[in-house]
């Protein structure tokens, strides 16, 4: 039976290797689509849905970012989406 440090550093190593496995699928290309937002556009990310990042870029820019809950914005889109 192994003692409870073992079982411990074993957790940890399997933790380590999942979350590397985990990484590598986030980085892969085939996974990931590249929007380059214009003056005026806008983007909706579910976060419970979508892994999201920017990149870098040149000169200014100014961005707005908001929260929606879910079922809110649900209930204000349904109507739309549905006709």
């Amino acid at each position: 039976m192994l003692s409870s440090s073992k079982k411990d550093a074993i957790s940890v190593l399997k933790f380590y290797e999942a979350y590397e496995a985990f990484s590598r699928l986030c980085h892969d290309s085939k996974y990931s689509i590249s929007i380059k937002l214009q003056p005026g556009m806008v983007i909706f990310i579910d976060n419970f849905r979508v892994l999201h990042s920017r990149t870098g870029f040149e000169g200014y820019r100014r961005m707005c970012g908001c929260y929606l809950s879910r079922d809110n914005f649900y209930a204000k889109s349904r109507p739309i989406l549905i006709n």
